[in-house]
């Protein structure tokens, strides 16, 4: 048997950031659930995410969107 590609599976994902498909809901890496951040998925935020090459624009992103709900948060 041959198998090509993936699919993402979220059923271990215990909050509701799921959408009909059980596709994870987002906007940019930033999901529905606060707190809640995803990296490496197909076009996150440029053409260029699903490469390892591409990750590094979004992560800052990512990771800038978290620093400040954390500093909210404080």
């Amino acid at each position: 048997m041959w198998r090509r590609g993936f699919r993402p599976d979220y059923g271990w994902l215990d909050v509701p950031a799921l959408d009909a498909k059980g596709q994870l809901r987002h906007d940019g890496g930033v999901a529905d659930s606060p707190g809640l951040y995803a990296l490496g998925l197909p076009v996150l935020r440029r053409r260029k995410s699903t490469f390892i090459y591409g990750i590094e624009d979004d992560a800052r992103e990512v990771i800038e969107h978290l620093a400040r709900h954390l500093a909210v948060r404080r």
